[in-house]
């Protein structure tokens, strides 16, 4: 699983030792560390990790709430404690938190809670090649997709990106709200504005619509 990148925020080297080692018998590849507040806070910036591990009690505070609380909107994370103090897990449910381990960490808990938010961010995003590396592509963010002879052209909302894939490969990866419209173009019909007997608009952009994928529509 070296497309998800996960951070480990832990003070306590032994213990991020060891959870770095369960990842890496169950095959997750792409693992950083921080064992400091300010480590952490560059790493989170720089890194913009998928899922974070994070202790709350960090350097003797709960200052793992307070980074849960800077994290990017688009990164999971999982707190770790070994405490139980009311307040403190009312001010980590506060900041949201996709799951809640507590220590000693059991392997089956935490590759389960990784699981969870894997399979809830493959539906949330694509993962495509480029040449060794993965490009991961937010699918809301895709408004269609073109062939370009033995290239496709996925166009997003903020660029474009081009893959060495077929429309069918494609087309299987993608969930039921993108439709072929033509024998070249997928559309994010989740973005149409308007359905015209040959066409459909997206704000500015005119995609044509064959008869043979009308019914698509």
């Amino acid at each position: 699983m070296d497309f998800i990148k996960i951070l480990i925020i832990e003070d306590e080297v032994l213990i991020a030792d060891y959870i770095k080692e369960t990842l890496e018998i169950n095959r997750f590849k792409n693992i950083h560390m921080a064992h400091s507040v300010s480590e952490a806070r560059e790493k989170m910036h720089i890194l913009q990790p998928d899922i974070i591990l994070m202790d709350i009690n960090l350097e003797g505070h709960f200052e793992g709430i307070q980074l849960g609380r800077e994290k990017s909107s688009e990164t999971a994370i999982i707190y770790i404690t070994g405490q139980s103090d009311s307040r403190m897990i009312e001010e980590a449910l506060d900041s949201s938190p996709d799951s809640y381990l507590t220590k000693p960490i059991r392997e089956v808990e935490l590759i389960a809670a990784l699981k969870i938010i894997i399979n809830k961010k493959q539906k949330e995003y694509l993962f495509v090649k480029d040449g060794y590396d993965d490009i991961k592509l937010k699918l809301q963010d895709i408004i269609y997709v073109e062939v370009d002879k033995n290239y496709l052209d996925i166009y997003l909302t903020d660029r474009k990106v081009t893959v060495r894939k077929t429309l069918q490969e494609f087309c299987r990866q993608l969930p039921i709200s993108f439709k072929q419209i033509h024998r070249s173009i997928i559309v994010n019909t989740g973005l149409i504005e308007k359905i015209t007997s040959d066409e459909v608009w997206i704000k500015d952009l005119r995609l044509p619509v064959s008869r043979n994928f009308r019914a698509n529509l």
